[in-house]
């Protein structure tokens, strides 16, 4: 049986959900600041669809597998869940009509930032004190 049992993977896929939700609050919050109360729902919107397709995917790709081609066909199969929830959610938005869609965009793509950034800070160099 293959498992996510490094407790380092699920610490840094927790950390990067937890950095996503962080992020699109903040935006949120100083896009209602700044801009009103649109462009904050706007913003919400965005960081919520690029965290809660990522955490179908993150879900779907720690499960336990029997083998290695498993745990490839999982992370593909959350890959593809990200993208289909991705496109339902931005479509819903869409018809809806009421979004800015600088807002939304900027916070969505806040949240993919997020995969990058999370496991650089994690695991960069420390400098020893003197």
């Amino acid at each position: 049986m293959i498992t996510a049992g490094d407790g380092g993977i699920r610490r840094i896929a927790m950390r990067i959900l937890m950095a996503q939700a962080a992020t699109t609050i903040l935006i949120s919050a100083v896009c209602a600041l700044v801009w009103g109360r649109i462009h904050a729902t706007s913003a919400l919107a965005g960081g919520l669809i690029g965290l809660i397709a990522n955490a179908f995917m993150t879900l779907s790709a720690l499960r336990p597998t029997a083998s290695a081609a498993g745990a490839l066909g999982r992370l593909m199969f959350g890959q593809l869940m990200k993208v289909m929830v991705t496109v339902a959610l931005l479509a819903i938005v869409a018809r809806g009509g009421w979004a800015n869609w600088p807002a939304l965009l900027s916070a969505y793509a806040a949240t993919l930032l997020m995969f990058w950034l999370v496991p650089t800070w994690m695991h960069r160099p420390r400098r020893a004190r003197d």
